[in-house]
């Protein structure tokens, strides 16, 4: 008898089954094999310890994965759904995958912008958010991993019949607490590990399975009806406490159905919780509880604050007993359970309001720079993308409705979302706080600021120059010089997109002299970048290129590199209307390079190449660069500015002129197939900038010319009489001004 290398099942080899007990076995085995090399685009979790057991289950589902688009795991908390789930999406070998993360959402309403995150989509003005998520879904093939269904059943029903309804290439891969009951879902049911408890108990508990008391931990996994969360908290005290010693505390704590009336969420987990808190120092114990009202992760900053003292220790203390996780940017975190159960004992020991405290008189002075400085610096807005969750937690559950730190709380919360394209979540958030917030609240300033930009944002342009008059109204009756500079900035934004060129001018002359004034020299470049892009519109290049020569000095050393990136753009428009065609094919290649990883914020610079592409005689990858961004743009719903637009249409029209009927059609067609990332790439190919005075066929020829060619061998390579490369020969050096082959040849060489 052997034994299956795939299911471990004793079976009778045959020559052609020496090693499997059935094919079956065998392509099971193959697939296992080859996952390693997938080529699957997939955003999944990343986990630093191995995947234990489970291969049973996992063969079952990847069987259900092919035959059904919709398919739930259901299982009580701690049960491993979710490592499972990763892991199925691992192996399930699609095009593309992507995690919805829904633990952190508390609302319904939140559940569409969760899963529009998670595959990139963005909300487009006027146009709500789910039909552009059904219509962008539509064409792509890509695999939802939904995650921690439980709290949002119905929505989540809801929002994955209509995507199985409407894009035929998605398929969900859902964990939950209960079904979803969604149309064609099959349900499959996760229970404890059984023997595979014992194998992941010993893996995390680090010991050497031959020298492992296997009875006393097949004991210890059976007490804890082999959940996994509670084996692998078992197993890492372990490395501390005794196995004998941990046996006779389960006795006593980790009775899994102890807490039956409790929410079902609790049900499996807080014995394994309460017993791991029992564990603890009475200074662990403290820093736990006090953790708890941070939902969004945490620092050693913000740690320190809420203990009110040193955590290194403690903190380290509390991650080796796996009740905080360090995830990959260096920040900690609670499982919601652990969390929840945390913040328990905050109620219990009658801390949660000086905790609370703490934390709000945290964030605020995190945000203060919003109030004090005209511009903020990377690492602040790096910060305040960090504690959004937080922040966001603070806003609606920590601060009292009458406490003005509120606003504050709710710009800290505006910035992010306008970073992040949040609008909807943004007005959300404005219609809570400006109307109930007094003429004189001193965060009032930045509400009506983030007001102004959500106003041009949804194109209700008398609304937005009226927002941002009061701001600077505001700052100025409140004294507030220091910010003086940006709300003029903001102005000339609102005046922008109305269209009204004078007055955006106007204020952004305004926002320069305030910006002196207060001697921020950074936020002084961001106007003159933006007044020199205004102007340029108004054919005042020459005091355009004044004045982003000033700018980008400035911006390169201190500004965002998404800013640095505009500002470049600018400076290859100003070239481009100059004539200075080499410049700016070089200019828009250093902001292709700086925006490549924004997708919309890299098409304005890979549409200048194409210009200069079509200026310089190369018009049919001119005009593929040209059709690639239209065809996004007509996606993503981001309309090029009026200036831009006649400029593109000037050289397409150039372009069609040019080439043949047939050859512009299949240029356009090219374009129009390409991807962000195919149209970037070919957008810095580094011979898009030739010499304008030569033709298609004079450039092939000097290509072939500077390889060595002699006339009568350029002439049978492209199959014309050599007295034609004599004549292209010729013109090419008159052109250049040369007056030998050698010279050609290195001019060629150089170029």
């Amino acid at each position: 008898m052997g034994t299956c290398a795939s299911c471990g099942r004793e079976f009778a080899p045959r020559p052609s089954r020496a090693r499997y007990c059935s094919n079956a076995c065998r392509q099971r085995a193959y697939r296992r094999r080859t996952a390693d090399t997938s080529t699957v685009v997939a955003e999944l979790p990343g986990y630093d310890d191995a995947f234990v057991g489970r291969e049973t289950e996992l063969a079952e589902l990847l069987s259900l994965l092919r035959k059904h688009r919709m398919l739930t795991l259901v299982g009580s908390a701690g049960v491993g759904k979710t490592r499972l789930a990763v892991e199925l999406a691992r192996r399930a070998r699609r095009v593309e995958v992507r995690t919805v993360e829904l633990g952190r959402l508390s609302r319904p309403d939140q559940v569409v912008q969760a899963v529009a995150e998670a595959v990139g989509v963005y909300q487009h003005a006027g146009v709500a958010l789910r039909t552009t998520l059904l219509a962008e879904l539509s064409g792509r093939r890509i695999l939802l991993l939904v995650d921690n269904c439980e709290h949002l059943v119905e929505k989540c029903c809801e929002i994955v019949d209509s995507l199985l309804a409407r894009c035929p290439g998605v398929q969900v891969l859902a964990t939950s607490r209960e079904a979803l009951r969604a149309v064609g879902e099959a349900v499959y049911s996760l229970h404890g590990l059984e023997d595979d408890a014992v194998r992941l108990f010993t893996e995390r508990a680090e010991v050497d399975p031959a020298e492992a008391n296997h009875e006393v931990i097949a004991a210890i996994c059976a007490r804890l009806d082999g959940v996994p969360l509670a084996v692998e908290l078992a197993a890492r005290l372990s490395r501390t406490v005794p196995l004998r010693e941990l046996v006779n505390h389960l006795d006593h704590r980790l009775d899994l159905l102890s807490d039956a009336e409790e929410q079902a969420r609790h049900q499996s987990l807080r014995a394994a919780i309460a017993w791991s808190h029992d564990l603890l120092t009475a200074g662990e114990k403290e820093l736990f509880r006090r953790l708890a009202l941070l939902p969004g992760g945490f620092g050693l900053d913000i740690a320190q604050v809420v203990h009110g003292g040193s955590v290194i220790g403690l903190l380290t203390a509390l991650q080796a007993k796996s009740l905080v996780v360090r995830e990959n940017d260096d920040r900690f975190r609670m499982l919601e359970s652990v969390r929840l159960y945390a913040e328990e004992r905050l109620r219990e020991q009658d801390e949660y309001a000086v905790t609370a405290e703490r934390i709000i008189a945290w964030l605020c002075e995190m945000g203060e720079p919003g109030v004090s400085s005209s511009i903020l610096a990377p690492e602040q807005l790096k910060a305040m993308h960090q504690e959004y969750d937080n922040v966001a937690y603070a806003f609606a559950h920590l601060a009292v409705a009458r406490d003005e730190r509120r606003l504050m709380l709710a710009t800290m919360l505006l910035r992010v979302c306008f970073d992040r394209g949040y609008y909807a979540e943004a007005g959300a958030v404005l219609m809570q706080v400006l109307d109930q917030s007094s003429a004189d609240a001193r965060y009032r300033v930045l509400a009506l600021e983030y007001a102004t930009l959500l106003a041009v944002q949804e194109e209700r342009h008398c609304e937005a120059v009226k927002h941002a008059t009061e701001a600077i109204e505001t700052a100025e009756a409140g004294g507030q010089q220091k910010i003086m500079d940006r709300l003029y900035r903001t102005l000339a934004s609102a005046y922008d997109c109305a269209g009204d060129v004078p007055n955006t001018v106007w204020a952004l002359r305004q926002s320069i002299e305030h910006g002196v004034r207060n001697g921020n020299y950074v936020s002084v470049a961001v106007s003159q970048q933006n007044l020199s892009w205004s102007l340029l519109t108004t054919d005042s290049a020459d005091e355009a290129a004044a004045l982003i020569g000033e700018a980008l000095p400035v911006l390169r050393a201190h500004a965002r590199t998404d800013v640095v990136a505009i500002a470049v753009h600018t400076w290859a428009c100003i070239a481009l209307e100059q004539g200075d065609l080499t410049a700016a094919g070089s200019r828009f290649a250093e902001s292709v390079r700086m925006s490549a990883n924004v997708p919309r914020g890299v098409l304005e610079s890979v549409e200048g190449r194409g210009v200069v592409a079509i200026l310089t005689g190369r018009h049919e990858l001119g005009v593929r660069l040209l059709a690639a961004c239209e065809q996004m743009r007509a996606v993503w719903g981001v309309p090029a500015e009026p200036f831009w637009q006649r400029k593109i249409d000037g050289v397409l029209d150039r372009a069609r002129e040019a080439l043949p009927r047939a050859a512009f059609a299949r240029a356009l067609n090219a374009g129009r197939a390409m991807d962000v990332t195919y149209a970037v790439e070919t957008a810095l190919d580094k011979e898009i900038v030739r010499h304008e005075m030569l033709s298609d066929r004079q450039l092939m020829v000097l290509e072939l010319v500077a390889q060595g060619m002699t006339n009568v061998q350029v002439a049978a390579k492209l199959g014309i009489s050599h007295r034609t490369v004599e004549s292209h020969v010729h013109n090419v050096k008159a052109a250049l001004n040369l007056s030998t082959r050698a010279q050609l040849v290195d001019w060629a060489q150089s170029n």
